[in-house]
């Protein structure tokens, strides 16, 4: 399957990754995954990894599971930055320390682990790093959960979590230290595992149908890159108004070389800083965090609240 991916990046054929998902998802289902104890939450601990997305398998068009706008192929984002690298990661309970304890149902349930996305976007041949983490606590369903066809697009597993995550974190530069944020809303989506093993694992949105292949992060050089926003997130917060500030300096800065210097690759530099600037701080000021309008995520997070 990891093999079918490569080559449909240079492209390949899709039908032989579907036909592939549907194999492992079959073997899975056959080795009666739901046959484990429910009671138990030592069924999450083969999940456990750091993954990179590798495929997205769509099944509403239009839909962008992955990165919001800011992966969208026709947005302002994706005309200023380019996409180095996708993940998505299921770490112990309070890998970050950040962890959060919620109520699922009418009872007290704890989390099983920290789901983490990172979006690693970069303009100017690498000298512009801008990273989206989104950081929540994933929550076992219970059995009216994964079994109410009125929300779910299928009778879900016992793998399946509810994912309760905290507002985008957007964070300019490889440290962190000149910009770091949390903006947008909070969201929550449901999550399905329906293949595992060491080298992968196949996800299914509980609520679209949407399949993904995760690649275990292997090789030393991609398991430290995979770690690489855990000082990031770890680092405190700027606020908005600072954040703000920042931006507009970096913006004025970016026109002002544009506009006034005659070196040719100093004034499309200028210009890149100053657009970027300049949808980063529009970002922040409406407060979404590249969250797209619409997206459900954030309605069955005020759900939750209710």
């Amino acid at each position: 399957l990891l093999e079918e991916v490569r080559k449909k990046e240079e492209g390949g054929n899709d039908d032989k990754i579907i036909n592939l998902v549907q194999k492992l998802e079959e073997k899975s289902s056959n080795n009666s995954t739901n046959n484990e104890d429910e009671s138990s939450n030592d069924r999450f601990k083969s999940l456990i990894g750091l993954y990179e997305v590798s495929y997205i398998k769509s099944k509403r068009q239009g839909d962008n599971p992955v990165g919001g706008k800011w992966t969208r192929k026709n947005s302002i984002a994706q005309k200023l930055l380019r996409t180095r690298r996708t993940f998505q990661h299921i770490l112990p309970a309070n890998t970050t320390t950040l962890v959060r304890n919620y109520y699922n149902s009418s009872k007290a349930a704890e989390s099983i682990g920290e789901a983490i996305n990172v979006i690693s976007l970069e303009a100017l041949w690498g000298w512009i790093r801008l990273t989206i983490i989104l950081r929540g606590d994933a929550i076992p369903l219970t059995l009216q959960e994964r079994t109410n066809t009125s929300r779910v697009v299928q009778p879900l597993t016992l793998r399946a979590v509810k994912v309760l995550f905290d507002p985008p974190r957007i964070i300019l530069g490889k440290t962190g230290k000149l910009f770091n944020i949390n903006v947008g809303p909070t969201t929550s989506v449901l999550l399905d595992t329906l293949y595992c093993d060491e080298y992968l694992r196949i996800g299914m949105g509980g609520t679209s149908g949407t399949r993904f292949v995760f690649e275990r992060c292997l090789e030393e050089n991609d398991k430290e890159e995979a770690k690489e926003f855990l000082p990031l997130l770890n680092r405190r917060p700027t606020s908005k108004r600072k954040a703000l500030s920042v931006l507009g300096t970096l913006f004025i800065t970016g026109l002002y070389v544009s506009i006034i210097r005659r070196n040719a690759l100093l004034r499309i530099t200028g210009g890149i800083l100053g657009l970027l600037s300049f949808l980063l701080g529009s970002l922040i000021a409406t407060s979404t965090g590249g969250i797209e309008q619409g997206d459900r995520s954030v309605e069955f997070r005020k759900e939750e609240t209710i």
